[in-house]
C-alpha cells in the first residue's frame, strides 16, 4: 500500500502508535506495518508470494497495479494465505471482490491479475488481542496458478522444536512482500515502487502464537517489512519453500520489531485445516 496516498491514514495514526512493539493487530490493513525494509527486488524468485488487491485507488474502477492492498502466498492451487486484518470488515465491505497478482512488478505492462472467487477468515479473529486469529484464504480458480509450487505450510509446533534445539536464536527469517519501504532516520517516509521486494530479519522471540523479528536496521544490518506487507510470509533462511508464519504488525516508523502470526500452531492449523490439507 502507498501510505502517503491513503485517506484512511492519518486517522489511524494514533492507534498504531499504540501497538509500538507489542503483538497487536492495527485496525486498517493497509496501515498494519507489514515496500520491505533494506531489500531489494525478487525477480523471479518467490514466485508463489503475490499481491493481494482490492479496487481502492483512483480511477476507481480499474483494477490495476497501484491497487495493491496486502500480501500473501499460495498453499495450494487454489488457496492463497494472507492476514484476517486485510479482508475483515470494517476496512472492506463484505463480499467486496479482490484480486491477486504473481507479477515481480505491479507497475509493468500487461501484468496479470487472477479475480479471486472468494475469501474467509478465521471468525475467532479480533476477539482477543493477544491471541489475534490473524489469519486468512483467498480462493483463486486453479486454472489461473496452473505450473505454479505452492508453499509449504510447517508441521505441527515446528518452531517449538527448533526453539527447544536452539536453532532459533541466530536465525535470520526471510520477509517477501510487496509494501512500502521506510526511511531508517529522520522523519518517517514511506516509499513504494511496486515490486516484489525481500529482505532478512533476526530472530527476537517467540509466544504461544507470535513470532517476533528485529528489524533495526541500524543495529543488525538487515532488513524487516512495512506497510502493505501484511499477510506476506516468512521463510528461514536457506529454506524458501516453507512458510513459517504470516505479517500481521510492528512499530509505527517500520524501524524496531515486525510481529507475525505463527502458521504451526492449533490456532492457525485449526482454521487452515478447512481449507488445505495439512503436514
Amino acid at each position: 500500500m502507498r501510505f502517503t496516498r491513503s485517506l484512511v491514514s492519518l486517522s489511524l495514526l494514533a492507534s498504531l502508535a499504540a501497538c509500538v512493539d507489542t503483538p497487536t493487530a492495527a485496525t486498517d490493513g493497509r496501515l498494519a506495518p507489514r515496500r520491505i525494509v533494506n531489500g531489494e527486488p525478487t525477480g523471479n524468485a518467490y514466485a508463489n508470494v503475490g499481491a493481494l488487491i482490492y479496487d481502492w485507488w483512483e480511477p476507481i474502477g480499474v483494477v490495476n497495479g497501484d491497487d495493491q492492498w496486502c500480501t500473501g502466498t499460495l498453499i495450494s492451487s487454489t488457496v492463497f494465505v494472507t492476514a484476517a486484518h486485510c479482508v475483515a470488515p470494517p476496512d472492506l465491505p463484505a463480499g467486496a471482490q479482490l484480486y491477486v497478482s504473481f507479477a515481480p512488478d505491479l507497475l509493468a505492462k500487461n501484468v496479470r491479475i487472477i479475480p479471486a472467487t472468494g475469501y474467509a477468515y478465521d471468525p475467532a479473529y479480533g476477539h482477543d488481542q493477544g491471541n489475534l486469529h490473524d489469519l486468512a484464504v483467498v480462493f483463486l480458480p486453479a486454472s489461473a496458478t496452473k505450473g505454479m509450487t505452492p508453499a509449504q505450510l510447517p508441521t505441527a509446533g515446528e518452531l517449538d522444536a527448533l526453539a527447544a534445539q536452539g536453532a532459533l536464536a541466530k536465525t535470520l527469517f526471510v520477509n517477501v512482500g510487496y509494501g512500502s519501504s521506510a526511511a531508517r532516520t529522520g522523519p518517517p517516509r514511506f516509499g513504494w515502487n511496486g515490486k516484489r521486494n525481500t529482505s532478512k530479519s533476526e530472530f527476537m522471540g517467540l509466544t504461544q502464537v507470535w513470532l517476533g523479528l528485529l528489524m533495526n536496521t541500524s543495529a543488525t544490518g538487515e532488513g524487516g517489512d512495512c506497510y502493505g506487507d501484511s499477510g506476506g510470509p516468512k521463510f528461514i533462511d536457506g529454506n524458501p519453500n516453507r512458510i513459517y508464519a504470516t505479517v500481521t504488525t510492528g512499530d509505527y516508523p517500520c524501524r524496531a520489531t515486525t510481529w507475525d502470526w505463527r502458521l504451526d500452531t492449533p490456532e492457525a492449523r485449526g482454521f487452515l485445516a478447512n481449507y488445505v490439507t495439512l503436514p
